[in-house]
């Protein structure tokens, strides 16, 4: 079920971003189609040889954050399950359920782009245009993520149960809103209250999902931080 929300997610960003494209380039449509997927391509290249490239690895914060996802995995047994058996966050986690997360998440970063063309804001159709960008880009890899490792969900009872079947690691959710987050708080660099948002907003997401008990917590994390780093890199 949730890798078809996923699907769904994907396909909706496509079919928004694409007639936005083929009008900013104004040229032919098939046009704006082939430089979105090659686009698309480019990315997601970039995104996962980035872990092999020298430059990656040049300062402290790659290094940290790297430490920081390594180290969630510690969290994926007791901690985990006494946060998603804990009824106390009931209320919580039905205000930042999956579907409500999942549309807010998905139509932000287009509602942007249209606000932006609609008010002819050329900064806001750019922001639009990164926020969409990285919302993407985080989904697709995500996908491509779960596909590959298919770990099976908490209320399986495996708790580093890989390879059998599910699609728990990494969180879409977290990967998505933290791209946002980063994509936003780049945007707007003289904006100094942003940070102060647009991150605790994402952290808030990422921390839902373990509380729901859809995610391991090392699912969350990793999320978080796959997240952040496409969102300051999108240009």
């Amino acid at each position: 079920m949730l890798k078809a929300v996923h699907c769904l997610a994907v396909g909706g960003l496509m079919g928004l971003l694409l007639p936005a494209s083929a009008a900013a380039a104004g040229g032919k449509g098939d046009e704006a189609v082939k430089r979105f997927f090659a686009q698309l391509w480019n990315d997601q290249q970039t995104i996962f040889t980035a872990p092999v490239k020298a430059d990656t690895w040049s300062g402290p914060p790659a290094w940290i954050l790297t430490g920081l996802a390594g180290a969630s995995f510690a969290l994926d047994d007791g901690p985990s399950r006494r946060l998603r058996e804990n009824r106390d966050f009931r209320e919580f986690n039905e205000v930042f359920s999956s579907g409500t997360t999942g549309v807010a998440l998905t139509v932000y970063p287009v509602a942007m782009l249209a606000a932006g063309a609609a008010f002819d804001h050329p900064d806001l159709t750019a922001y639009g245009r990164r926020a969409t960008r990285a919302a993407l880009n985080a989904i697709v890899a995500g996908l491509a993520i779960k596909a590959a490792t298919q770990r099976s969900r908490p209320h399986k009872g495996s708790v580093y149960g890989f390879w059998e079947g599910g699609n728990s690691f990494y969180s879409g959710h977290s990967t998505v809103a933290w791209a946002l987050a980063a994509a936003t708080v780049r945007h707007y660099p003289d904006r100094k209250w942003i940070p102060w948002v647009a991150y605790p907003l994402a952290g808030v997401v990422a921390f839902s999902r373990v509380t729901s008990g859809n995610h391991f917590a090392s699912d969350a994390v990793v999320g978080s931080v796959t997240g952040f780093a496409i969102g300051r890199w999108v240009e």
